[in-house]
């Protein structure tokens, strides 16, 4: 399985660039967890992320995860400043891999097509002797999206949207320059507790439809043991699985999860 690390740049008392009470920090911790979502979500991947909460981290830490792992790709995630507007990738200015330059263009084109409709400007791909760059033994981007210090970036920015397409557009990418394999999901299952009584599960799905809630008791194998699973409906999108999952839970099913099939 591919391992990619996702770099969210800063953290803790090194809060990056600063715009008044908006951080490089948190921006970055932002994009790198919808990208991380988005890549689990749809791919067959496994995702480190140097920082998942505001913590500090030194560049030699973060590099040094990567490597420990034997990473497939690294990707760090930063807000520009300076007083300049737009999006923009870098890769080690040095001596890189031919699959190195391909990645970048991958992601820098890909990552363009779905920001450019919001007025982006694409500042275009760059080299540079960044450490995250020229420490890490895999291949490797920075990217900078947009400037903090820029009235329309930072707009953008604050923009929950905009920031989730962001986040997504890196996320797609990166599968594409990795070539990471789609997960194969039918139908996303809510399942309102399992049991090994017939008559609990029977129980449990008269008192959804009480509650005008579709169910139904299905019946699995689990370890050798029959158990008897009260299902709540079948989604092809995972969105509205969550939705139904939601609302069984408020009715006080802290056992309900979701299975794929």
């Amino acid at each position: 399985m591919t391992t990619i690390v996702l770099d969210p740049g800063h953290g803790g008392t090194d809060s990056g660039a600063v715009n008044q009470s908006f951080f490089e920090k948190t921006f970055n911790l932002d994009i790198a967890l919808m990208t991380r979502n988005y890549l689990r979500k749809h791919y067959d991947v496994n995702v480190i992320m140097t920082r998942s909460t505001d913590t500090e981290l030194s560049l030699f830490t973060r590099t040094n995860l990567a490597n420990q792992v034997n990473a497939d790709y690294f990707c760090s995630i930063h807000i520009n400043a300076g007083g300049g507007t737009g999006w923009e990738s870098y890769i080690y200015n040095g001596s890189v891999s031919e699959q190195t330059v391909r990645a970048q263009e991958t992601i820098h084109n890909y990552v363009m097509s779905q920001i450019r409709p919001y007025g982006v400007r694409d500042r275009g791909m760059k080299r540079a002797n960044f450490h995250v760059l020229r420490e890490t033994n895999m291949s490797s981007i920075l990217l900078e999206n947009l400037f903090i210090d820029t009235n329309f970036d930072l707009n953008l920015l604050r923009n929950k949207t905009f920031l989730e397409k962001l986040g997504n557009a890196i996320g797609e990418g990166l599968a594409r320059a990795l070539a990471l394999p789609r997960i194969n999901v039918d139908l996303y299952v809510v399942i309102a507790g399992s049991f090994v009584s017939l008559d609990n599960a029977q129980q449990r799905r008269n008192f959804l439809r009480s509650n005008g809630i579709e169910a139904i008791v299905v019946t699995t194998e689990i370890d050798g043991v029959t158990k008897y699973r009260v299902q709540s409906g079948a989604f092809r999108n995972r969105d509205l699985a969550e939705v139904r999952l939601d609302v069984v839970q408020n009715l006080g099913i802290e056992d309900a999860f979701i299975i794929t099939k």
